[in-house]
């Protein structure tokens, strides 16, 4: 996820900065570190500095005519090309909104605030999610449970991704999430198929009906399947809830599985409510909460 935007005047100035995620308080002292290492690297001839990768954490860099700086933070797992071209893409737009300002720029950087809503509304990439479970459990159920159209689209590998993209207007920082259905088993059997799709996803949601038997063909797939990704955070949905005689608890699911578990019921009233939270907390847990640790150990 690209957590932060920076745009440095080649005098060392501030001119824009955007955190989508991540405390700003340690803001001043990272691009204080970023402009250093720079300024460093061209003092003892490397040339410019494109990326510089950390534990948790890549930055990219890039340079316009005039010698300004532009940053972006983002995940370590984050493809290059994708969030480069998001720099570019930064570059570009900001030159052409404010080339006649940047002339005669006086150092206060409130004149270019109004670049958040180019930000905000082409910068920053919706995290995915992934709903994967065997026919029957609930999947397309918790899909129809968010309104707007249900896309069918091709990844790169030329497979159908059933996708919807869904408003989340009450989760600060994320505004927009990708929500993917595919079956568990197909996913695992075809993991390489599935490659781009495994890949992109920043959290894989395992639906299962709650019952003895589903679970146990859920917990092999789903040990399977974990050892196939190296990006993704996994949850459990675990659907059914409201057959009380057959459903085992959600605690009991989690103990089982070792994975934070949410326990729904897709025929409550109360079903649309109840998912929404339910997503609010994995993206609050997997994305929001995680960049602000990085962050916290940055410098």
């Amino acid at each position: 996820m690209i957590s932060k935007i920076f745009i440095i005047a080649n005098d060392g100035v501030l001119c824009y900065s955007k955190s989508f995620f991540g405390s700003e308080q340690k803001d001043n002292e990272i691009i204080n570190f970023l402009t250093s290492i720079t300024h460093v690297g061209k003092t003892v001839g490397l040339g410019e500095i494109k990326s510089l990768n950390f534990t948790n954490l890549k930055v990219i860099y890039t340079y316009d005519d005039n010698q300004y700086l532009y940053i972006i933070t983002t995940d370590i797992d984050d493809p290059e090309e994708e969030v480069r071209d998001k720099l570019e893409l930064i570059k570009i737009e900001f030159d052409n909104q404010f080339h006649d300002q940047l002339k005669k720029w006086n150092g206060k950087a409130k004149q270019f605030t109004e670049f958040d809503r180019f930000t905000e509304s082409h910068i920053l990439i919706p995290p995915k999610i992934l709903l994967a479970g065997e026919d029957g459990v609930g999947k397309s159920s918790i899909m129809d449970l968010f309104p707007g159209e249900t896309i069918l689209e091709l990844d790169d590998d030329m497979n159908e991704i059933i996708q919807k993209a869904i408003n989340l207007p009450n989760l600060e920082g994320i505004n927009e999430f990708i929500l993917r259905e595919v079956n568990l088993r197909e996913l695992n059997n075809y993991s390489k198929i599935y490659k781009t799709l495994l890949d992109s996803a920043d959290i894989i949601c395992i639906v299962t009906n709650s019952g003895a038997g589903n679970l146990s063909r859920t917990k092999q797939l789903f040990s399977e399947l974990r050892q196939k990704t190296n990006k993704a955070d996994f949850f459990i949905i675990a659907n059914f809830q409201d057959l009380l005689n057959t459903s085992f608890e959600p605690e009991k699911i989690s103990e089982s599985f070792s994975i934070k578990t949410f326990g729904f019921s897709a025929v409550r009233a109360d079903a649309k409510d109840i998912i929404y939270k339910i997503i609010s907390t994995i993206l609050k847990i997997s994305i929001i909460d995680k960049i602000e640790n990085k962050y916290n150990h940055f410098v």
